[in-house]
């Protein structure tokens, strides 16, 4: 559901401000939503698409180029909804309050001072000003107020948007625009700041300890007189102004420190040149009129005006020609881009049937390459072993039985052994029994290698089994895909076409672009061309009747939007004859009734025989 919101929706927006909208989708994906929706627009030829997806309410910021109106797009705004149903009850509640917001947005748009994306005040943040200042004056009543309380969930947090369209005042005050403007600059340039917090919620200001919000150091002028060529970011809360629905939510944290101290100067500023007595013009002379100069709607046919009909004719003409250059275009890259896509899904279409012959492949593979280790791990203890001890394993058993008997057989008491030599037969049966485990660790490893050398070969025979079966496989599936023939099919080679599409994607969105804004230029020239005849027809028409008939209408400047969206649309229309004859109502009624009236029959019509 796509919904409007904002100062354009409450009735409190300047000529020419922005338009906002807020898409509620469930459970979105906010950012990849807006990415998509900043696409769609490049492609339909819109301006400055900027999405800004850091901000607490990501957003998509363009401005239409037909119409010049800047738009913002968010997703799941909600409380924003609520807040523009809050302010539009305020401003029905007494007209004072639609005319000080637009004098005070007026003022603020022209001396620099709403624009929170450069560090001063939103333009929401000056109405609710606006709407305190009310509250203090005793010009409508507290609409947040009353027993009954609405409350909403959102995003895991509750939020009272109680809001009550029927409370009044007892006595309304009856102080009239121009007091109520002058008291505005007077009440802000002289509030203690310092001390209050601005609250419609509650009526009227709170104080600081009650909300807790202190107004904390460093403050403006420190971060302003600072040398430091990074200096500190300037304390929260200086210019406190609670939102009415979230209350965890200062308006003023978009301030930055050049900001505040602008506001408050230009705030004392127009409240002095109210009591001097200075023009409405004056207190909002323009800053940087630069900035400003797109504002004013400009004549979509300003530069047609001087022009003769010929001479637009060939331009309409010659715009024609690039559209169709252009669509030739876009037809061959659309071609292009459906036949890379074919191709690419072609290639998934092979991988997909073949994924099985293609797991099974990779894990001989990976048991292979696993396997390899391995051996090459036992065949190196094994060789170690054998490189340490010389004797084969039956030779050192045969010696180690030999030492064994010796050591063991009864002594011949005429040739007994000297102690040197019992020593070193025992030595030596010793390292004989250590030679023994070693070499049978050695045969143990061999045997092993072997058996693992003998699977290693069997998996080799499954691996270019699998690999016939796929190649087997692949080659059916080509078959059937023509598109397929001669090319490597790899997951790499579809990123491949992947990109290409995608590519083509992107240069597809600029050419519809470049297209929608010759679609424009053409119906622009188109419509010149019909207002001129029509112009050119009533003046025939006036000098054939002798002066006698209506004057003809005179040129009134520039088109409006209403205008240039009547002649666009009807730019395929063909325009009929006829003109419409108007029914009173009491006929109307009547003839849906059936008419009960005397009335003469219908006059036969006579034909000739034929």
């Amino acid at each position: 559901k796509l919904s409007k919101f904002g100062s354009a929706e409450s009735g409190l927006s300047l000529k020419g401000g922005d338009f906002d909208l807020c898409l509620q989708i469930p459970d979105a994906n906010e950012k990849k939503i807006l990415k998509k929706i900043g696409g769609i627009l490049r492609g339909q030829g819109m301006e400055n698409v900027q999405i800004i997806s850091r901000a607490k309410v990501p957003i998509v910021k363009f401005v239409d180029p037909r119409s010049g109106l800047h738009v913002d797009i968010s997703i799941n705004n909600t409380l924003a909804l609520h807040n523009t149903r809050l302010l539009s009850s305020y401003a029905k509640a007494d007209s004072r309050v639609k005319e000080l917001a637009i004098c005070v947005k007026h003022w603020a748009l022209h001396r620099n001072l709403s624009d929170s994306v450069n560090g001063t005040l939103s333009s929401y943040a000056w109405s609710i000003l606006v709407i305190d200042h009310l509250l203090s004056q005793g010009v409508v009543a507290n609409l947040q107020s009353g027993e009954d309380r609405v409350v909403i969930e959102l995003d895991d947090s509750e939020y009272d948007i109680t809001i009550n369209p029927e409370n009044s005042l007892d006595t309304k005050s009856d102080t009239e625009l121009p007091n109520l403007l002058h008291s505005f600059f007077t009440n802000f340039a002289t509030r203690d700041w310092d001390n209050s917090i601005v609250s419609i919620r509650n009526g009227k200001s709170i104080t600081r300890d009650s909300k807790g919000w202190m107004n904390e150091n460093p403050s403006a002028l420190d971060i302003v007189n600072d040398d430091k060529e990074h200096p500190p970011r300037m304390g929260e809360h200086h210019l406190a102004i609670e939102d009415p629905f979230d209350t965890d939510h200062d308006l003023c944290r978009v301030v930055r420190a050049e900001g505040e101290l602008r506001i408050r100067n230009e705030l004392l500023r127009a409240a002095v040149m109210f009591g001097n007595g200075s023009t409405w013009k004056e207190i909002c002379e323009t800053v940087d009129s630069e900035r400003l100069k797109d504002l004013e709607p400009m004549d979509i046919f300003h530069d047609l005006r001087d022009k003769t009909k010929d001479t637009v004719q060939n331009m309409l003409e010659k715009t024609r020609a690039e559209m169709d250059a252009l669509d030739r275009r876009i037809d061959a890259l659309e071609v292009e881009r459906q036949s890379n896509l074919r191709m690419a899904k072609a290639m998934r279409g092979v991988i997909e049937e073949t994924s099985d012959l293609r797991k099974e492949h990779k894990a001989i593979i990976v048991g292979l390459k696993g396997r390899n280790s391995e051996i090459d791990e036992i065949k190196k203890k094994r060789d170690k072993i054998n490189s340490d001890v010389i004797l084969p394993i039956h030779m050192i058993e045969d010696e180690l039985s030999k030492v064994y008997s010796r050591l063991t057989e009864e002594l011949d008491i005429h040739r007994v052994p000297s102690l040197k030599k019992e020593k070193e037969q025992f030595s030596w049966f010793m390292e004989l029994q250590a030679m023994n485990g070693k070499a049978r660790e050695a045969s143990e490893l061999h045997q092993k290698f072997i058996q693992l050398v003998k699977q290693q070969k069997e998996e080799i025979k499954k691996l270019k089994i699998y690999e016939t079966k796929h190649d087997d496989a692949t080659s059916k599936l080509l078959e059937q895909e023509p598109l397929l023939k001669d090319k490597s099919i790899n997951s790499k080679e579809v990123g491949s076409y992947d990109r290409r599409v995608h590519n083509i994607q992107k240069a597809l969105r600029q050419r519809r672009g470049e297209m929608h804004k010759l679609r424009r230029e053409a119906g622009r020239l188109d419509a010149w061309l019909r207002k001129s005849s029509s112009q050119s027809s009533n003046r025939n028409k006036g000098n054939r009747k002798g002066g006698k008939g209506k004057k003809p209408k005179q040129d009134s400047g520039p088109m409006t939007l209403g205008d240039i969206s009547g002649l666009l649309s009807g730019m395929n229309q063909e325009s009929s004859s006829k003109k419409t004859r108007k029914v009173s109502s009491k006929k109307a009624g009547m003839r849906k009734m059936g008419d009960l009236s005397a009335h003469r029959g219908s006059r036969g019509q006579f034909k000739k025989k034929e």
